[in-house]
């Protein structure tokens, strides 16, 4: 199973990339798309299951969309506020195995109070959107 998380917060603009992936992407047989604030304990659950993870963040700063491969690391403490490597490592520690994942970072430049994103963001979202959906066999 391959697990989609878009992590962002809705009304921090250009901060919502993630959760509007998770909107827009739609879930098909074997696989599966959360759309969350910020990753927590209870996530790890989700994570041991999959085969590969897949999350979607905002990136401050300019460029392109950025895909790199994470691994677990050293465990963080078991905050309410982990990163996607801080995940894994927890996954990996209690169950002794964690998947194959990748942080996928979109550009992000207007973290104000608000909807919508800018410009650029926009159009890296829905360039990734497509991105997705073809990989994971969805149409264009």
């Amino acid at each position: 199973m391959i697990l989609v998380v878009g992590i962002g917060h809705p009304l921090r603009r250009d901060d919502a990339v993630g959760l509007w992936i998770a909107q827009n992407l739609e879930e098909r047989e074997g696989v599966k798309v959360l759309g969350v604030q910020e990753l927590t304990p209870e996530l790890i659950a989700q994570v041991v299951g999959a085969d590969l993870v897949i999350f979607v963040d905002a990136r401050c700063g300019a460029g392109p969309v950025r895909w790199e491969r994470i691994k677990p690391g050293p465990t963080p403490p078991l905050t309410h506020t982990l990163t996607p490597q801080g995940l894994l490592s927890w996954t990996a520690r209690l169950f002794g195995t964690a998947p194959e994942a990748w942080l996928v970072t979109v550009p992000a430049r207007d973290f104000s109070l608000g909807e919508g994103f800018s410009r650029r963001t926009r159009l890296a979202a829905e360039a990734l959107l497509r991105r997705l959906m073809t990989y994971l066999g969805g149409e264009e």
